[in-house]
């Protein structure tokens, strides 16, 4: 059996869950009386929640603009409603365990719309590294003051490691062509019609990097809506949200990082001296809400208007 196979077992997913939630009540139990000191004077200022709303709504329009790019250097174009449909659809596969779900999901709807399956599943896991990568880059360079006093000499690691996303970056363009002709011919699948051009991936590495920052951005306004008392300037709030973002995501089996996301977030505002526990507690339980509704909400709507085929196929694939 296939590890994938395994994350579809429901009995595998139920005991990942239960180890998730068993985290989340034991990180509460250490804070609780912080939680609870801090809770009983929270007003919530909506006029910044619906600012910090809009913010990540123009960045997922800016991260599907930039899967539309990749899709369009292989030879696929989708107009942007479309995309905008599959991409919030596909975006309800985090909620899984595995994480792989997202890719696989974009990759069957983009070639139900007449795309090829190879440059719908490239687009997606390329999407993917580059988000990824561009994440930990900006986590650094914004939080770069802050490393060593958490934990000494992390600040140079990180900097080499962002270092080696951009050189990385740079001979993406000579290598790619190379990787996927020799995954293709050892699968039996056609070769690509185009390749990728290095401006396309530039391009897409800097609307990821943008699309960090704003979420960076958004999560200071929420934060100035639900916890005013936390401070701190935009760099911190774009270091701490990239940071603990890009750590529940790289916790494979949490779906949506459930957890692990907010006690690192919590640790981060606290280590960095931005808020106390209790404040960095609520502030990480609020924007998970937040966040879930601003990323299923949009998806459930496109599954509505999805057609009875298309969403059978994503049954079969093990998606949403």
């Amino acid at each position: 059996m296939s590890a994938l196979s395994m994350l579809r077992h429901p009995v595998v997913r139920g005991g990942l869950l239960a180890l998730t939630f068993g985290f989340i009540a034991w990180a509460l139990a250490r804070q609780w009386a912080d939680v609870r000191q801090a809770a009983a004077s929270v007003t919530i200022a909506w006029p910044w929640v619906a600012a910090a709303s809009g913010v990540v709504l123009a960045t997922y329009a800016m991260l599907i603009q930039s899967w539309r790019l990749l899709l369009r250097g292989w030879g696929g174009e989708l107009a942007y409603p479309v995309a905008v449909r599959i991409w919030t659809i596909a975006n309800l596969g985090r909620y899984l365990p595995g994480k792989v779900w997202s890719i696989g999901a974009l990759g069957v709807l983009a070639t139900r719309e007449g795309v090829s399956g190879l440059a719908a599943a490239g687009a997606a896991v390329l999407g993917t590294v580059l988000n990824l990568g561009a994440g930990i880059a900006i986590a650094v360079v914004t939080g770069a003051d802050a490393l060593d006093r958490l934990y000494p000499g992390l600040r140079v690691m990180a900097l080499g490691a962002s270092l080696a996303f951009v050189v990385g970056v740079a001979i993406l363009p000579a290598l790619l062509p190379r990787l996927l002709d020799r995954f293709s011919r050892g699968r039996g699948l056609p070769l690509a019609r185009q390749q990728l051009a290095a401006h396309t991936i530039w391009a897409t590495t800097a609307f990821n990097a943008i699309a960090w920052i704003g979420y960076g951005v958004a999560f200071a306004l929420f934060a100035r809506g639900v916890t005013p008392q936390v401070s701190g300037n935009p760099t911190t709030f774009i270091a701490v949200f990239s940071a603990s973002y890009l750590i529940g995501y790289l916790v494979l089996f949490a779906p949506g990082g459930l957890g692990f996301r907010e006690v690192a977030l919590s640790g981060l505002l606290v280590g960095m001296g931005a808020a106390g526990q209790g404040d960095a507690a609520i502030l990480g339980a609020a924007s998970r809400v937040w966040l879930t509704m601003l990323e299923v909400l949009p998806g459930v709507v496109g599954l509505l208007w999805l057609p009875p085929a298309q969403r059978a196929a994503l049954r079969r694939s093990g998606s949403p």
